[in-house]
């Protein structure tokens, strides 16, 4: 290995890439929280709120409900919007973040490369700039 180079899985690069726990919102009063104090940021078969948070880190909520699809999609649904803001949580501007996602008919048909592509769009439109 060329000298200076370290390897990309180093366990410091690994948990900065990572869905950590205190990323996730969990308690039904955050997800109200974030519904009566944020912004609402239409995007196409997502609708995203968003409200200032007061920590350090940004944190994800995703609402995926029954009525529209089976478990299977749902669960598909959900696995690539968290790994879309696993890989691009970084690009959002600090302040900490509470992100609420929620999914509408039409969202089983994005890939991850296309969601980045819808978010960053987004938050343009909604004023936040993604590095």
């Amino acid at each position: 290995m060329p000298e200076g180079h370290r390897p990309v899985s180093s366990a410091s690069s690994r948990a900065a890439r990572s869905f950590r726990p205190e990323e996730r919102l969990k308690k039904r009063a955050e997800y109200l929280r974030v519904k009566k104090e944020g912004r609402r940021l239409p995007c196409g078969a997502f609708l995203v709120n968003i409200a200032v948070n007061g920590l350090a880190h940004h944190r994800l909520g995703l609402v995926v409900e029954k009525r529209f699809w089976k478990a299977v999609q749902r669960n598909r649904i959900k696995r690539r919007l968290r790994e879309w803001f696993r890989l691009h949580k970084h690009t959002v501007p600090l302040p900490g973040l509470d992100i609420v996602i929620i999914a509408r008919p039409g969202a089983e048909h994005f890939s991850t490369p296309h969601l980045a592509d819808l978010f960053r769009e987004c938050f343009r439109k909604g004023g936040l700039r993604m590095a």
